[in-house]
């Protein structure tokens, strides 16, 4: 599992690596890259998500929710396992932190053809990067219920089965409001893009051609921009984000 996890977290470094690329390639977000500032906001928004996983699983300890010793070491190897896997999800949390700073950053966007490209390149760096998170997190939470299941298979008192569902609930909270906070952010710049691009005159019955040819353009430009995305992509990104809720249901169902 562990190794799974750094070969995760290699993936997340070279995604790092060319995102930072393509932000050096454009002067005005390179220039807002370098000033501090996204260095700081970046390594605010790494406390706070830490800060509230940690919690978690602090008031998780406070409550006693923990299984018996059912293997040598397992007072300090649970708790390793969980720094293991925060520092697997990092290199994925500063890769959607930026791209959050690189949507918002204004003076770096206009309505060309190559910021069209680029919304189309963050937008797969952030279902890439939730991916990855989802699954980091989702063998955690599996990790978990094995633990339950091999406590109740040595005749101990295990948590109760709810607490694998709450672990999952609660990490997958976490996935949820990360996603939603960098989605917004990608689609407040599509939208703007759009706006910018492809201004709709006032309707005229005079000028009914021009006016549907602008509708027609700012259309097809919102689909390249995925403004609304199709069926199949909106549903793969629910699954990802409800990946450790998943998985604790299927060790719960499975037997895991």
């Amino acid at each position: 599992q562990v190794i799974v996890w750094m070969l995760i977290a290699s993936a997340g470094l070279r995604a790092l690596a060319a995102l930072n690329k393509e932000i050096d390639e454009v002067p005005s977000a390179r220039a807002a890259a370098g000033d501090g500032r996204w260095r700081r906001e970046t390594v605010a928004f790494l406390l706070f998500t830490y800060g509230v996983l940690v919690l978690f699983l602090v008031l998780a300890g406070i409550a006693g929710m923990q299984n018996p010793n059912v293997m040598a070491g397992q007072g300090w190897k649970m708790p390793v396992l969980h720094v293991v896997a925060g520092v697997a999800t990092l290199p994925f949390f500063v890769v959607l932190k930026r791209v959050q700073l690189w949507v918002t950053e204004e003076f770096a966007w206009s309505s060309t053809g190559k910021d069209v490209e680029r919304v189309r390149l963050l937008r797969r760096q952030l279902r890439s990067a939730t991916a990855s998170l989802g699954a980091i997190i989702a063998l955690a939470v599996v990790a978990t219920g094995a633990l339950r299941q091999a406590v109740e298979a040595a005749s101990l008192e295990p948590l109760p089965e709810t607490f694998v569902i709450v672990y999952g609930a609660g990490f997958t909270g976490v996935l949820a409001g990360v996603y939603l906070y960098v989605f917004g952010a990608l689609d407040g710049r599509a939208r703007e893009i759009v706006a910018n691009g492809v201004r709709v005159p006032d309707p005229d019955p005079a000028a009914a051609d021009q006016f549907s040819a602008r509708i027609g353009l700012r259309r097809a430009l919102a689909e390249e921009l995925e403004l609304g995305g199709d069926a199949k992509t909106n549903l793969e990104g629910l699954l990802v984000v409800l990946s450790p809720l998943v998985a604790a249901m299927l060790t719960r169902i499975g037997g895991l």
